[in-house]
C-alpha cells in the first residue's frame, strides 16, 4: 500500500488567509464593546498536563481550520449550517467569518456533514494533506498520489476512512478540553464575584463565565503564556457582555447596546443623543410586581369587570357538551327540554301546562319526560363537570 509524500499538516490551501477565530469580525465585534480585563499577577508555569492538553487542542483546531478552507468544500457550508441547525450568518458577518468563528464542536459537525455529502473530484495534493493531517490509515485504500486527483468514484471509500479518523481525533480533543476546563473551573466564579455586585445576577454571570472559559479553551495556543491570563480575558468579556445585555428589556446585539449606552452617556442638553427607534430600549424596566400608584396610594391592578378568560372557555365548552348531549335524547324528551327551558334560538321557557296542551298529552306525562331527560343528561354530564371544575 502506498503512502503520500510527507507534507506539512498545518499548511493552508493556496490563497487562503489565516483564519484565527479571535481575529474574525464576529468576535472582534463583541470584544470592541468590552473594556480589556484588568491585569493579573504572574502565575506559576503551566503544568505538563496543561501543556499536553493545549497542544492537543491546538493540533485539532489547526486540522479543522485547514480542512474548512478547502475550496471544494465551501459551497456546502450554507446548506450544512441550515441542516445542522447552527446559527446562520448575521447582517454584516459573512459566511466565511461565521465558519471561522465557530466552536470546534460545530466545526467538526459541519466538516463531517460536508464529507458525507461531497461527491466531486479533489486534487491529489489536498487529498494527501487530508490523509496525512488526520492520520488516515492506508489499509484497504489505493495509493494516494499528490499529482493524481481524487476521483468521485474513489471518494466515498476515502471519505469513510477520513470521517473515522476525525471522530478518533475529536475524542482526544474532548479529553484535553475536559482536563483544561477542570484545571481552571473555579475561575468564572472568582471573576463573577469580582465583577458582579447584584447577588441575583451572580449565578447567571457565573454560567456566562463558564461559556467564556469554554471559548478560551477552544481558542488557546500552545505558547508558554499561562492559560489563566488568557482565559480571564474571555471570561471577563462574557460576564461584561451579559451585564450589558441586562440593561435592556429585550435582547440587543452587543455592538448596538454599546453604541446606545455610549451615545446616552455623551449626550448633553446642548447636544442630545440622536433620536432613533432603538433609543426607546434605554427606557427603564418596570417590574410586574410593582404596584401602580395614584396620589401615593396603590391602584388595584385587576379589572373586576372583565370576565376571567378561563371561565369563559369553560362555559363555552360546557355549552357545547350540553348541546351534544341533548342531541342524544329521544325526540320527545328533546322537545320537552327545549321548550321547558328555552334552549333553542328564539324559544322562551314555557310551563308544563302549556307544553302539555300544545302536544296533546297530560301534565304528568310531560313532567315524566322532563324528569327522565334530566336524569339521562345528569349521568352523562356529571364526570365532565367534575373534570372541568374539580
Amino acid at each position: 500500500m502506498g503512502v503520500c509524500p510527507k507534507t506539512p499538516v498545518i499548511s493552508r490551501c493556496p490563497d487562503d488567509a489565516p483564519a484565527t477565530a479571535s481575529e474574525t469580525p464576529a468576535v472582534s465585534a463583541v470584544s470592541s464593546s468590552v473594556a480589556p480585563a484588568a491585569p493579573v499577577p504572574a502565575f506559576a508555569p503551566q503544568s505538563q498536563d496543561e501543556r499536553l492538553a493545549r497542544q492537543t487542542i491546538v493540533r485539532h483546531r489547526q486540522r479543522l481550520d485547514w480542512a474548512m478552507h478547502v475550496p471544494e468544500f465551501e459551497p456546502f457550508f450554507r446548506e450544512g449550517i441550515k441542516e445542522l441547525g447552527l446559527p446562520p450568518p448575521r447582517r454584516g458577518i459573512g459566511l466565511r467569518a461565521l465558519v471561522d468563528s465557530m466552536m470546534l464542536e460545530a466545526k467538526k459537525d459541519l466538516l463531517l456533514w460536508v464529507l458525507s455529502r461531497y461527491r466531486g473530484m479533489l486534487s491529489g495534493s489536498r487529498s494527501c494533506k487530508l490523509a496525512e493531517g488526520w492520520g488516515v490509515s492506508h489499509d484497504g485504500l489505493p495509493r494516494l498520489d499528490p499529482d493524481v486527483p481524487m476521483s468521485a468514484a474513489r471518494w466515498p471509500e476515502f471519505s469513510e476512512h477520513l470521517q473515522r479518523a476525525i471522530h478518533l481525533e475529536h475524542r482526544r480533543y474532548k479529553e484535553a478540553q475536559e482536563r483544561l476546563y477542570i484545571l481552571h473551573h473555579d475561575l468564572p466564579e472568582k471573576l463573577a464575584s469580582r465583577l458582579v455586585f447584584d447577588p441575583a445576577k451572580r449565578a447567571d454571570a457565573v454560567q456566562e463565565g463558564c461559556l467564556g472559559l469554554l471559548h478560551a479553551v477552544d481558542k488557546v495556543d500552545a505558547g508558554e503564556t499561562p492559560f489563566t491570563n488568557y482565559a480571564q480575558q474571555w471570561i471577563t468579556r462574557a460576564i461584561r457582555n451579559y451585564l450589558l445585555g441586562e440593561r435592556f428589556p429585550v435582547h440587543v446585539p452587543v455592538n448596538l447596546a454599546s453604541q446606545l449606552l455610549r451615545e446616552a452617556s455623551q449626550a448633553t442638553p446642548s447636544a442630545p443623543a440622536p433620536q432613533r427607534p432603538e433609543t426607546t430600549l434605554l427606557q427603564p424596566r418596570v417590574s410586574l410586581d410593582t404596584l401602580a400608584m395614584s396620589d401615593d396610594r396603590p391602584l388595584p391592578l385587576p379589572d373586576e369587570s372583565v370576565p376571567n378568560p378561563r371561565d369563559l372557555l369553560n362555559r363555552q365548552e360546557l355549552l357545547r357538551v350540553v348541546q351534544d348531549m341533548i342531541n342524544q335524547l329521544s325526540d320527545k324528551q328533546r322537545e320537552v327540554l327545549v321548550r321547558r327551558y328555552g334552549l333553542g334560538a328564539g324559544h322562551e321557557a314555557e310551563t308544563l301546562m302549556n307544553i302539555a296542551q300544545s302536544i296533546g298529552i297530560s301534565h304528568q306525562q310531560v313532567s315524566m319526560r322532563e324528569k327522565r331527560a334530566l336524569e339521562k343528561l345528569g349521568s352523562i354530564l356529571r364526570p365532565v363537570i367534575r373534570e372541568m371544575y374539580g
